[in-house]
């Protein structure tokens, strides 16, 4: 027979093999039985049937078989999961840096340059349709290139005397509205071939602007800007307003640079730049709906408010000396320049919106007693029901030490919340 511990051929000295190669036990000296013992060389358990023996060092050999087996198949299923987790981590990452780009892309910080790239491409664009003659491409290139030298707007977009329309359209107005204050003027400006999808913040500000250059209260803080500056301008005029201090956090979202790029811009750069230029203002959160239906009744309290202190004369229409308030929301910004108050109490809200064109606000300086025009201003409050909102509103003039304090805090805080 063959030796069960090392497959040698041992013949009938087995007995002897085993105890001289492998120290086995296999007697019991003394007893007078003959006994024979074997101790497994796995377990050192011992057995007195060589054949039993060599069932059970079988055994352990199935077992380790098994036990690779089952490791072989742990470390494939562990593989397998490790591969799963990768390709997720590297599918989710992928979705992570397109959803950025998007973002980039959406809020002009792509790096894929600003007002005068986009004014140029999208001129080209009319010509290449049939929709500009080469000699007008040339003539508003040529325009463009100097408003940029200069700083100032070229006003091709700008619509004046809509305030003092409106008033005289509400002297006459006897339907259904009780009383109706009005900012004091305020020139519209609409968005360009060179602004358009990103440029709405930007002329908001000229809106603002416009009235607060024709109120000689604010002649002190205005003096350096007589004129409506562009668009590439007022980006040159918030990062300087950043370099002064205002608003680090805002600065850093923006990579400090504004300017040559498409960059959305919100209240808080309003605010600092209004801030800035030494003039008093304040952001209001409204950041949750007051009413129902996600509306927002305290955000129409508070502008009447507004406009109603220091105006509460008995006049049907009260044009006040107020500026205008820049109101902003997610994707979009716009202007009040005045407040209905109808005679069930409800409110009404007019706006000025950078979306509207020349021509349609050409349409208000012509009004018809049926005052169809009026419409495009009003907005209720079922008609504003984004989720939150923002406004500036000016009420005053800073003096030196307070406009460093304003700074100081706009590091720390630049909004109060409405609960």
């Amino acid at each position: 027979p063959e030796c069960p511990f090392c497959g040698e051929a041992a013949g009938r000295e087995l007995e002897e093999h085993v105890r001289a190669r492998h120290g086995l036990l296999l007697g019991a000296p003394g007893t007078g039985i003959g006994e024979q013992l074997y101790e497994c060389p796995m377990c050192s358990l011992t057995c007195t049937d060589i054949q039993i023996l060599e069932e059970h060092v079988d055994l352990h050999l199935e077992e380790d078989n098994f036990s690779e087996d089952a490791n072989m198949r742990d470390l494939e299923l562990a593989q397998q999961l490790q591969t799963e987790e990768d390709e997720r981590q590297r599918s989710e990452e992928k979705r992570e840096r397109e959803e950025f780009e998007k973002l980039q892309r959406q809020y002009g910080l792509d790096n894929s340059g600003g007002f005068k790239q986009q004014f140029l491409k999208n001129m080209e664009r009319e010509v290449n349709r049939g929709r500009m003659q080469p000699f007008e491409y040339h003539k508003r290139k040529a325009d463009m290139m100097e408003s940029l030298a200069s700083g100032i707007d070229d006003g091709k977009t700008k619509t004046s005397g809509v305030i003092e329309a409106l008033c005289k359209y509400y002297q006459n107005e006897n339907k259904d509205v009780r009383r109706v204050w009005l900012s004091a003027g305020v020139d519209h400006f609409h968005s360009s071939l060179g602004d358009r999808g990103w440029g709405c913040g930007y002329r908001n500000f000229q809106m603002l602007l416009s009235s607060l250059l024709q109120n000689s209260f604010y002649n002190d803080c205005l003096r350096d800007t007589t004129l409506i500056p562009s668009i590439p301008k007022i980006q040159s005029m918030i990062e300087d307003a950043w370099r002064e201090g205002f608003d680090p956090h805002g600065a850093s979202h923006f990579n400090n640079r504004l300017h040559g790029s498409k960059a959305w811009i919100g209240a808080c750069e309003i605010y600092s730049l209004l801030t800035s230029l030494r003039i008093k203002c304040q952001i209001i959160d409204f950041h949750k709906p007051t009413g129902p239906m996600s509306t927002h009744p305290r955000l129409f309290e508070w502008i009447l408010h507004y406009y109603s202190t220091d105006n509460e004369g008995g006049a049907k229409v009260v044009c006040t000396s107020k500026p205008p308030i820049y109101l902003q929301h997610q994707g979009h910004s716009r202007t009040v320049v005045g407040i209905e108050e109808k005679k069930n109490k409800s409110l009404c809200l007019l706006l000025f919106d950078p979306g509207c064109s020349s021509q349609q606000m050409q349409k208000l300086l012509k009004q018809n007693s049926d005052g169809a025009g009026v419409k495009l201003l009003r907005k209720f409050v079922g008609s504003l029901k984004e989720k939150q909102y923002q406004i500036v509103a000016v009420d005053g003039v800073l003096s030196l030490e307070e406009k460093a304090a304003r700074c100081h805090a706009s590091q720390v805080l630049t909004s109060e919340k409405i609960p």
